[in-house]
């Protein structure tokens, strides 16, 4: 499903770890490294834009990645992009879409961020403004002495996937694209019943809830894909990202839209917000046009 990935990177150490996440992606057969020049203006408004790629030595530091992540999967075809901008958001979307590439990845850390687990602007921003299937990539950060190492989360990102969903066509279309991703060994199905008024409308709603998700993993399970099933209550984002600790997940898989819960992914949404918030890497869905 996804042949072509875009990967936005900054030359952190963050971002090599994330290349060893690429070069395991599954299906994955092209993948363009993609790095954002700040445009640098004239102090007295002129306009000039001074390209420092080169000078800086950025333009090697791509080649290393290049070669990097061609050692790391011989099957891949890699090839590098740089724009200069002003929107490193807008960039990286814009040649996501000359592209044609169907995710792309970013992390949620870089050169600009020592602390938290919060996305970083640009990232945010991607987020917020692609049509293109997007990333999330977290790793997991653990002090020393000199400073900050990273690991990744799993080493096989499709290994145990959470696909919140609300049964909505929206949803529907995040579990097809998925059911039809190479490379996943097991699903878990998670519904939280946020809406009931009183404790017997509440459990009608579980109950139902159930008899859904059920009719879905039935339906995966004729595929040959393993499946659970969990239904909770409360409040969606704080038990999407809890039971994706709980469960020691690999990736959560989710739709930007949906009839309830989801809704646009717009700045308060549940999609968003799990997208900021959680410690797992997040896949986040476009909806179908």
């Amino acid at each position: 499903m996804f042949e072509k990935i875009l990967f936005a990177t900054d030359f952190s150490e963050y971002a090599k770890k994330t290349l060893e996440c690429i070069a395991g992606f599954p299906g994955a057969r092209d993948v363009i490294l993609f790095h954002v020049v700040e445009e640098a203006r004239a102090p007295r408004g002129g306009g000039e834009i001074g390209n420092t790629f080169y000078r800086t030595g950025e333009h090697n530091l791509l080649q290393e990645e290049k070669r990097y992540l061609e050692r790391l999967s011989q099957n891949l075809r890699v090839t590098t992009a740089v724009k200069t901008s002003s929107d490193s958001a807008g960039a990286i979307i814009e040649t996501a879409e000359e592209t044609g590439v169907s995710l792309i990845v970013i992390g949620a850390r870089g050169n600009s961020v020592v602390e938290g687990v919060l996305l970083g602007s640009v990232s945010m921003a991607v987020l917020r403004r692609s049509r293109t299937n997007v990333l999330i990539m977290r790793h997991k950060i653990i002090e020393v002495m000199k400073g900050y190492i990273y690991e990744m989360c799993c080493p096989m990102i499709l290994c145990r996937v959470l696909c919140p969903i609300d049964f909505s066509r929206f949803s529907d279309n995040a579990i097809a694209i998925l059911s039809r991703t190479k490379g996943m060994r097991e699903i878990i199905l998670l519904n939280i019943v946020s809406q009931g008024e009183t404790e017997n409308e509440i459990e009608d709603n579980v109950q139902k809830a159930k008899g859904q998700i059920e009719a879905i993993r039935i339906s995966l399970a004729t595929q040959g894909i393993a499946v659970r099933t969990i239904v909770r209550t409360g409040n969606p984002t704080s038990e999407i990202t809890k039971t994706a600790d709980d469960e020691d997940v690999s990736v959560i898989w989710m739709s930007s839209h949906g009839k309830g819960w989801f809704r646009e992914l717009l700045l308060g949404s549940t999609a968003y917000t799990v997208a900021m918030n959680a410690k797992r890497p997040v896949i986040i869905i476009r909806k179908p046009e």
